[in-house]
């Protein structure tokens, strides 16, 4: 059993979380007003919401199929989590033929599992690296954003942990998916939108993603200006998986969200998310990690920065 000074250490060494401070340089040049999970525009009556990403060099070497499926399904968190319902996708595949066919077979088995259409895409045959970047637009009447955690609100989590874990280099996948049903996967979705939608009490809102929780959590805490005391042993986990490992997961369905008070959970729990409140945003700008009754401080946000924008 690691101490919870070493599972900080393995969390702040993990490629997926380490990687994100590569983000700040880009931000320097390019600007950013806000950093969130997807963009988010007002159009009338509604908000169109839209995610981008890229999926990693290894796992496409790796794994091309499951890098294909990935594309779609990456993003269509990203884009759930805002209280948006995903419409369209977009993508750019590039690479040797065999590569981006199975490429291509994983992004067709993906918009068929989550009920979503192919608006446009674009081929690269003839480059020296292979390579999927995706997009996908969704609709939403109420938008939930990812910088806005009030200090005093809980953490409450949301993650499928019915699936299999997938060790692909550095990317560890825990699939839920897969071999679920598009008709499960559909209503999965539209709980959580239904979620959001019905509840007053959400204040921000994050998808789990390559940094695992406690990266995705310190990547909210960043965009909000709030610190968090994070109870690792009520994280929703499956009985196989470790705890430090499991926070260096990638969980296929994995949800944040701030709640500025406890609120009905049935409507996730129904369709067979496990949810708990793990912990609360404080006004301070330290993440803090607790187990066992031992406490270490993760980040201070106030000296450090996950994005990279403090270096």
């Amino acid at each position: 059993m690691e101490t919870l000074k070493e599972i900080v250490k393995i969390i702040k060494e993990f490629k997926g979380f380490s990687r994100k401070a590569e983000i700040g340089d880009i931000i320097k040049i390019i600007g950013n007003i806000e950093y969130d999970d997807a963009g988010i525009i007002e159009f009338k009556e509604n908000y169109i919401v839209i995610s981008a990403d890229g999926i990693t060099e290894d796992l496409v070497k790796l794994d091309p199929w499951l890098a294909g499926y990935y594309s779609v399904l990456v993003n269509v968190n990203d884009v759930v989590v805002k209280g948006a319902k995903p419409i369209g996708y977009v993508n750019v595949i590039s690479g040797p033929k065999e590569i981006r066919n199975k490429i291509a077979q994983g992004v067709h088995d993906g918009l068929k599992k989550y009920g979503i259409k192919l608006l446009k895409g674009h081929t690269h045959p003839d480059t020296s690296y292979s390579a999927i970047d995706a997009a996908v637009i969704g609709i939403a009447k109420k938008v939930i954003r990812g910088t806005t955690a009030k200090p005093n609100h809980k953490i409450l989590i949301a993650i499928d942990t019915n699936g299999f874990l997938l060790e692909k280099s550095w990317t560890n996948c825990f699939d839920s998916t897969i071999n679920k049903s598009s008709e499960d996967i559909k209503n999965m979705i539209s709980s959580l939108i239904n979620f959001i939608e019905l509840n007053n009490n959400i204040t921000c809102s994050k998808d789990i993603s390559a940094p695992g929780i406690i990266g995705s959590l310190a990547m909210l805490c960043e965009a909000s200006n709030v610190g968090a005391k994070i109870y690792l042993d009520k994280i929703p986990r499956p009985k196989n998986i470790s705890i430090y490992e499991w926070l260096i997961t990638y969980p296929a369905m994995g949800f944040i969200f701030g709640i500025n008070d406890f609120c009905e959970t049935k409507i996730l729990e129904n369709v067979g998310f496990s949810v708990e409140y793990i912990g609360e945003f404080i006004s301070d700008n330290k993440i803090i990690l607790i187990l066992n009754n031992k406490e270490e401080i993760f980040m201070d946000l106030s000296k450090e920065s996950v994005i990279g924008i403090k270096k």
